[in-house]
């Protein structure tokens, strides 16, 4: 039976509990150092096993931070394309995207200072400034800056839980997101455009996006209902973005009104053409409460 390579867990929490025991102090602030250079850094790593019989392929042209923060259109798909294979048990685990990531700092093809660049710093300046710090706010500099290493090396459970995974880690974010345009256009390259697009409309509708059809609402448990809610959603984005522009929040109410409808009839039983119809009505009524407000 073939398994991906990842790291034990058990190795890899311990790793990651340690880091943040801590807050500011000397354990973190030398990871942050270590993070500066990649020898160091994949030293960190010494100590955490591995477990599996197949090695995942790797990228084979080097990232640029921003293409790795926040890869675009055509990186997602080639990220997704390269494990298209990979079993949804293995994508939705910490231990896997964490080796895998160790795996491309090792060929070069990221540096370890891109996991530390957030929304305001590249990662190389961020690091920097946490260490000199010398206010009030020092300790929470450094911690929020191992915290995003950790989230961008293969997401942080002890924060945020497993959706960590889907969508602060960038290779499982890419994995995860191509996966889900894929199933729901099917091959037709209109709808592969349009799905591709709403998918990608911003981390925080994205973040929302995984909340609601993945941890907290067993309606979309089943793969059809899923799919044609992100067609309905995708089709919203279409019609509404260039009026108004849709929230994380009318997400939510959306999702809302899909588990209304779960819980006066069976959708899953129901043909996918009949659910496409049955999402699209809730788009046109969904698109009227909005044009109205």
């Amino acid at each position: 039976m073939m398994v991906y390579k990842q790291f034990i867990d058990a190795d890899y929490t311990r790793l990651r509990k340690s880091l943040l025991k801590t807050k500011g102090g000397d354990v973190q602030k030398e990871f942050l150092r270590k993070t500066n250079n990649q020898s160091e850094f994949l030293s960190i790593f010494r100590d955490v096993g591995t477990q599996g019989n197949a090695s995942p392929s790797l990228l084979t042209i080097p990232l640029s931070e921003p293409e790795f923060k926040h890869p675009p259109p055509d990186t997602e798909q080639t990220i997704y394309e390269n494990w298209r294979t990979l079993p949804a048990g293995t994508a939705c685990r910490s231990t896997f995207w964490a080796f895998l990531t160790t795996e491309h700092l090792k060929q070069n093809i990221i540096e370890p200072v891109f996991l530390a660049a957030n929304g305001i710093y590249g990662g190389a300046e961020r690091i920097d400034r946490a260490l000199s710090d010398t206010t009030s706010k020092a300790s929470k500099q450094v911690d929020d800056c191992v915290r995003t290493v950790l989230r961008r090396l293969g997401g942080l459970p002890e924060a945020r839980g497993n959706r960590s995974v889907y969508v602060d880690c960038p290779f499982a974010r890419a994995w995860w997101r191509e996966r889900m345009v894929q199933q729901a256009a099917d091959q037709d390259k209109l709808l592969t455009r349009r799905v591709r697009n709403a998918l990608r409309q911003s981390q925080t509708h994205w973040e929302k996006l995984i909340d609601r059809i993945v941890f907290r609402n067993s309606t979309f448990g089943a793969r059809n209902i899923r799919n044609a809610f992100i067609l309905a959603w995708s089709k919203l984005v279409q019609d509404v973005s260039d009026e108004k522009h849709i929230t994380a929040n009318d997400l939510k109410r959306l999702c809302r009104r899909a588990s209304a409808i779960q819980g006066t009839r069976e959708l899953s039983v129901l043909p996918s053409e009949a659910l496409v119809e049955l999402m699209g009505e809730l788009v046109a009524t969904t698109t009227q409460t909005f044009r109205s407000e």
